[in-house]
């Protein structure tokens, strides 16, 4: 009851100190970690062509408007979706976002600074890399690998012949030293 009491009085100042458990992860930051999947999920060339795919379809932006994009800003995949998510949600040209934020500002203070409201830019990235992942995962499953049954032609089962299932078969001795079939000099 102790430790249970101490556990308590801990998280309870942990947010008079400030600090946020991570079960209230700020946005920004929630943004940022999915923007960081999709990249992750674009890191082979299959990957990516999947990445591609998807938010040409989710953006409604051609596929090779994308990689023109990516391209010439040298952003990661997550990064450009995030860029054409708050220009969808601000009316902000893209190049421009992509500017603010290669001259160093963060997407949460570009969004603030748009009055876009953040929660939704991160639920539609969230969406997006979820889904991408979930792809992934697909894709990458290993084929289920065949059993071989008991009494396949050329493999005796466990009870033909001695230990291991080797020799011609339960009465045939075949396998021992000494025994028909298989003994010195025959």
């Amino acid at each position: 009851m102790r430790i249970l009491a101490s556990v308590f009085v801990a998280l309870c100042g942990l947010g008079f100190l400030g600090v946020q458990p991570s079960w209230g992860e700020d946005p920004a930051a929630e943004l940022d970690r999915h923007g960081k999947a999709v990249n992750r999920a674009a890191s082979t060339p299959a990957g990516e062509q999947r990445v591609v795919e998807h938010l040409s379809k989710e953006l409604g932006v051609p596929a090779e408007t994308l990689r023109a994009q990516r391209k010439q800003s040298k952003l990661g995949w997550g990064e450009l979706l995030i860029a054409h998510r708050l220009s969808q949600k601000t009316g902000v040209p893209v190049e421009d976002l992509i500017a603010e934020h290669k001259a160093g500002k963060g997407w949460g203070k570009i969004a603030r600074e748009h009055d876009a409201k953040l929660g939704e830019i991160v639920s539609e990235v969230k969406k997006s890399s979820k889904a991408l992942e979930a792809t992934a995962e697909k894709g990458h499953k290993a084929k289920p690998v065949e059993k071989k049954k008991a009494g396949h032609p050329g493999k005796p089962g466990p009870k033909a012949g001695v230990e291991g299932g080797e020799g011609p078969g339960p009465k045939g001795g075949g396998g021992h030293p000494g025994g028909p079939g298989k003994g010195p000099g025959q």
